[in-house]
């Protein structure tokens, strides 16, 4: 039986000097510097082993301990046959998946999309069990794996090595059927280059991290759960050899394996027969091109970024990071965006977001009022959560635009309230059956307020049990939830004035524990309005319609954050329904509360209940005259004394049919019925309007929309008033 240092030899014919200078493993001396030297004499004393006859049984070639032998080398450059090639034995390695050309300090690379790329090779029988090896690796991480990830890792009959990185970003090394790993004390750092080594020697392991040694920590696992093997005999790089629980198993909900890759980079991977000296580490980070060691800045999430604009609602395509834009499955104009002529907030539906509804701050923060939500069995079929949250690849979810004018703006955002595992839908007792859909429509106008309907669709009995609210705060990437929101996060009020103010209590110890948050908000007595601190000029704000209001807090689940913290949504493609970050790696969320309030209308075959919400820069009490103005709303009146509706499912009074012009009516306000930016809906107008406003309105800029239907037309008036006494107007061509 061979040794294991020498099996490479076998794979290297015999060549002169002339045919070195012709190979495609050619080194050029002159682009790699002095390290490409000290590894082109490496390929040189490899290559002149093979040319003479193996040693005698019992003895090996040996090199020096200072100079090992090159065993395998991969530069992962794509081939046009969609290959790597091991440019020490000519081997090609098959790839797999999303893997996409790209450029690493050293030369090639390629960008795995943290899901499907993969790169398998033929077994190199050194790799079984070895006791003196080094692996030499440039990678880039985008975000840390969900759990442990190879570099490299095979799994013979023979025996296996394992080189790669864990949920964290540590680097781990395991040899062989020892429950024993081994885990770096540092961890690779995120959107940026790094050398990353491990080396074996006699047992003993050692790690370094771009030169810098960091401490080896072994531990014993009862099941070395990433060498798990559903597929033996090969090698496989950058990709786990079977699905994984996402990290930290414990908190990870359903308990659903996933496949994934490296979500990142790879460079030259090299494996060497034994522990690489400093000297070479330390010429290999100097020889690399500097201005690619630089750390790339994070992605924000996407937005308009024009600024304020004319006020309307918008189809477009917002970009997020460029490795995952490439792996959607959606066409141009597939995002809606709200714009305001006044601020720069805007209100975002993106398919990144499942498409739920953000409001989206001057400075990027963004926030959402969340969906319908169904758990457990057995509405839901699996018993998890069903929501447009698990719809990972965007199957039920869909938005458009229905009006779009200088008046309001009204958006139909259509899901199926489905799970995470095999995309079945709520309250589905057959194949066949409708199951749980939902209409939300947003009707907004341009004071950055929104009225959001939400109509449920489902004949189940006990539908009133189904969740329509949470405050959810979205975190970017390279950020934390304290980035994005006060510890003085929740302000409540009721219309008599009283407010309460509810804080989290910054995080001391590291690690995943409970935040230290309110375990409810018992004041005020009737609270009416949810007021968001988040770091921003702009805050969000809710008013719910209906009685009674009632509220919890979110501090159940382990977190890193001081609040609670997840990264199975926004962005992420695992079947998860909840998975708490580990970094600021990844977009992310956390949730600080719910509101529940009673429904608007139902019948048979749905439920509709309604919500105020926006963004505002009043504190928490100063949005009472908005509340009152949209639960008690002033009356208006005709002047013949006919009163007009108020319709709170669109913020405005609705005018009855035939009306002909001129138009005069009186709004009648006061401080319990106050006027707050009213609209009004005239059906069966046409041609041109103007409207006269007097009664100590002050100057008003109306702003006027004409809607088409197969039935006419009609006409929409936004009226920027605040008032408490009695306003006249009058409507005319």
């Amino acid at each position: 039986m061979l040794d294991n240092s020498l099996w490479n030899v076998l794979l290297v014919q015999p060549m002169d000097t002339g045919s070195l200078r012709t190979s495609p493993n050619h080194v050029n001396l002159a682009e790699r510097g002095t390290a490409g030297a000290t590894r082109h004499r490496r390929l040189l004393l490899l290559m002149a082993a093979a040319a003479f006859p193996l040693a005698a049984a019992g003895e090996t070639n040996r090199q020096p301990a200072d100079s090992p032998v090159v065993v395998a080398q991969w530069t992962l450059a794509l081939q046009q046959d969609g290959t790597a090639v091991d440019r020490i034995s000519g081997a090609k390695a098959q790839i797999k998946g999303n893997i996409y050309p790209a450029v690493s300090p050293v030369g090639d690379a390629l960008q795995f999309d943290g899901y499907t790329g993969a790169i398998a090779a033929s077994p190199i029988p050194f790799l079984d069990n070895p006791s003196r090896i080094a692996i030499s690796a440039w990678v880039q991480l985008e975000a840390y794996p969900w759990n442990r990830v190879p570099i490299l890792d095979q799994e013979t009959p023979r025996g296996s090595f394992f080189f790669g990185i864990d949920e964290v970003g540590h680097l781990v090394e395991k040899n062989g059927s020892s429950n024993t790993v081994v885990l770096s004390e540092d961890s690779i750092p995120l959107r940026r280059w790094a050398l990353v080594t491990v080396s074996l020697e006699d047992d003993a392991v050692s790690f370094t991290i771009n030169g810098s040694t960091t401490k080896a920590l072994s531990t014993q696992e009862a099941e070395a759960s990433a060498t798990q093997s559903a597929s033996a005999n090969n090698l496989i790089i950058g990709h786990v050899r079977s699905p994984l629980l996402p990290g930290p198993a414990k908190s990870i909900h359903p308990e659903l394996p996933v496949e994934y890759s490296i979500q990142g980079s790879l460079g030259e991977v090299t494996i060497d027969g034994g522990p690489l000296p400093a000297s070479d580490i330390k010429q290999m980070l100097a020889s690399a091109n500097q201005e690619l060691l630089k750390p790339k800045p994070w992605p924000p999430l996407p937005r308009w970024q024009g600024g304020p604009g004319t006020f309307g609602a918008f189809y477009t395509t917002l970009h997020f990071d460029p490795l995952w834009d490439k792996t959607r499955r959606v066409g141009p104009d597939s995002d809606v965006v709200v714009r305001f002529d006044d601020s720069p907030v805007q209100l975002i539906f993106w398919q990144g977001n499942n498409y739920v509804p953000a409001w989206v701050t001057e400075n990027n923060r963004w926030y959402t009022d969340e969906f319908m939500e169904i758990y457990g069995h057995p509405r839901c079929p699996y018993g998890e959560d069903c929501e447009p949250m698990s719809d990972k690849q965007v199957r039920y979810s869909h938005v458009r635009i229905l009006e779009s004018t200088p008046a309001r703006v009204v958006i139909d955002w259509r899901y199926a309230l489905s799970e995470v595992q095999n995309y079945a839908i709520a309250d589905a007792a057959t194949p066949t059956a409708w199951g749980d859909w939902a209409d939300e429509y947003w009707i907004v106008y341009p004071d950055h307020i929104a009225i959001r309907r939400s109509v449920l669709w489902s004949t189940a009995p006990d539908r009133n049990k189904t969740e329509f609210q949470e405050s959810i705060v979205i975190v970017p990437p390279g950020e934390t939830p304290e980035d994005s929101v006060h510890f003085d996060a929740l302000t409540f009020a009721n219309l008599d004035g009283q407010t309460a103010t509810y804080s989290w209590e910054p995080k001391t110890i590291p690690g995943l524990s409970l935040p230290r948050g309110p375990a409810s908000f018992p004041k005020p007595e009737n609270p009416v309005i949810q007021w968001v601190n988040l770091k921003s000029r702009w805050k969000p704000f809710e008013v719910p319609w209906g009685e009674p209001i009632t509220t919890d807090a979110y501090n159940r689940e382990a977190s890193i954050s001081s609040f609670e913290w997840w990264n199975h949504w926004p962005v992420a493609q695992i079947p998860s329904s909840g998975r708490p970050a580990l970094a600021a790696d990844r977009p992310g969320h956390t949730s600080l509360s719910h509101l529940y309030w009673p429904a608007y209308q139902q019948n048979e075959q749905a439920l509709t209940k309604l919500l105020l919400t926006g963004l505002t820069t009043l504190p928490a009490a100063e949005l009472i005259p908005v509340a009152k103005s949209w639960r008690s709303p002033a009356g208006l009146a005709l002047q013949d004394g006919h009163a007009v509706p108020y319709d709170p499912a669109q913020r405005a009074y609705v005018f009855p049919t035939g009306l002909s012009a001129p138009l005069r009516f009186s709004l009648r306000a006061s401080k319990d019925h106050p006027a707050e930016h009213v609209a009004f809906i005239v059906p069966g107008w046409s041609g041109s309007a103007k409207l006269t406003v007097s009664g100590g309105a002050g100057p008003v800029q109306a702003r006027y929309g004409t809607v088409q239907d197969l039935e006419g037309s009609r006409l929409i008036l936004y009226v920027p008033i605040e008032a408490e006494n009695d306003v006249e107007f009058e409507l005319s061509h």
